[in-house]
């Protein structure tokens, strides 16, 4: 049964309790409210204004009171949902810095080792500055909940891309590869291995203007070791063993990570990266179907179909860049990023960003279109003087600035006034209609 539409008194009132407007923004704001007593179209003018997106208007028309702050950062929208946990668009309050917000599972921290490895391995990826990679920019704990808060691209993931659009041009594909790898040898330099590159894990960022060159970007450096100790997880997801701890995506692993995580060092990441180049180039990852172990074997023991056999009018130097970051041995690779950007210089073809965005919306691996919320400006807040205490400030906002049920009427006045003058104008609509009729009774048989 369809819950009964909400007022717009109970909706102001989800809004003052939700805590994503401060009391004396919603008091002065009151006044600019359209005339109308339904929550619905209340909710819709503020999204409008863009004083609320459309994710937390939803959530309050449906009751939702809380989960839209965590510690300094306001919920915007959810971006994303993977075993790692749930990525929303955030804000910073303080700073108003628009972050993507990565939510932990809380099972991910259910361990004193857990917590420990996240510290560590977040630590280092903030070390991580680099053009072709996600900054880190914060991380802690708030209500029991470990985040990380990230940067966030204005662009979607590789695999969403291709999924809309198909596979990709090669220059176009080459110059992805070229940029992701320019931040794997960043990262090299700096002592890091991701151990979890996949298309799901490069973002294409919209240039400043539409004709832009697009920028790759690698997400969640450092975040691979943190997957939990469970087998058997879907093939699309991430397999681990408790024996051995195998960690990564099985479409993208190298034979060698499969083996053991703790040993692998830059080259295993070139693999997973022809593998991505592979799937940029066919939409199709190298070894389709099969259980997630039949994958890794596979990884192992079997050549991919050919490039050619999809593509092929594809160059043949572009082909023999992908066969060598996918041979089986290590030393068969290209043994450094920095030398598979070499090849792929003369080969790569700089794509504009309007290439990735589709008229519909923008596609994102973080973005759902949704505006940020605008600050409202307001008068000085009473007691505010220099000097002042912050508790007594706070005492000083609520006095002045608490709502009241007064505040919130169930029907504004001035609708009121317009209600009954439209009821006369009915009374007389009708009446008119039913003279009307009547004439026509008495006319239609003499005619």
């Amino acid at each position: 049964m369809t819950p009964a539409p909400i007022d717009r008194r109970t909706f102001l009132k989800n809004l003052q309790a939700s805590g994503l407007m401060p009391p004396r923004d919603l008091k002065a704001l009151l006044k600019r409210l359209p005339l109308t007593n339904r929550g619905r179209s209340v909710a819709r003018f503020l999204v409008t204004e863009g004083l609320l997106t459309k994710f937390q208007a939803e959530l309050l028309l449906a009751g939702r009171t809380s989960g839209f702050l965590l510690g300094q950062y306001r919920i915007l929208e959810p971006i994303g949902q993977g075993g790692m946990g749930r990525v929303f668009k955030a804000v910073h309050q303080t700073m108003n810095r628009v972050v993507a917000l990565k939510v932990l599972a809380p099972q991910q921290m259910n361990t004193e080792r857990a917590r420990e490895l996240f510290k560590r391995e977040v630590r280092a990826a903030g070390h991580l500055m680099h053009p072709n990679v996600v900054t880190a920019y914060d991380a802690s704990c708030a209500e029991g909940r470990h985040y990380l808060a990230m940067e966030y691209v204005d662009g979607p993931n590789l695999e969403r891309l291709v999924k809309d659009r198909g596979p990709l041009p090669a220059g176009l594909a080459c110059e992805i590869v070229r940029q992701a790898a320019n931040g794997l040898q960043y990262a090299h330099e700096m002592g890091m291995v991701h151990r979890d590159i996949k298309p799901g894990n490069l973002l294409a960022q919209h240039g400043p203007t539409p004709l832009s060159p697009l920028v790759v970007k690698i997400l969640d450096f450092g975040l691979a070791r943190l997957q939990p100790a469970v087998a058997g997880m879907r093939s699309e997801g991430t397999i681990l063993t408790v024996d051995n701890t195998v960690m990564g995506t099985p479409d993208y692993l190298s034979p060698e990570q499969s083996r053991n995580l703790h040993r692998v060092d830059i080259r295993a990441d070139l693999y997973s990266l022809g593998c991505t180049f592979y799937y940029l180039l066919t939409g199709q990852v190298p070894f389709p179907g099969g259980t997630s172990l039949e994958k890794l074997v596979r990884h192992t023991a079997e050549e991919a179909t050919p490039l050619e056999a999809y593509r092929p009018d594809l160059p043949a130097a572009v082909a023999a860049v992908v066969r060598r970051l996918m041979a089986k041995d290590a030393a068969d690779r290209y043994q450094t990023p920095a030398e598979l950007a070499a090849a792929l210089a003369p080969l790569a073809t700089a794509g504009p960003a309007e290439w990735v965005m589709t008229p519909a919306e923008t596609l994102s691996g973080f973005d759902t279109g949704s505006p940020t919320p605008r600050s409202i400006p307001l008068a000085p807040r009473a007691g505010a003087a220099a000097g002042v205490d912050a508790t007594a400030e706070r005492v000083l906002d609520v006095a002045a600035y608490s709502l009241t049920t007064e505040d919130l009427p169930t029907t504004p006045p001035a609708l009121e006034e317009r209600s009954a003058g439209l009821k006369k104008v009915l009374l007389w609509g009708v009446g008119l209609a039913a003279v009307g009729a009547g004439l026509l009774a008495v006319l239609l048989p003499r005619l």
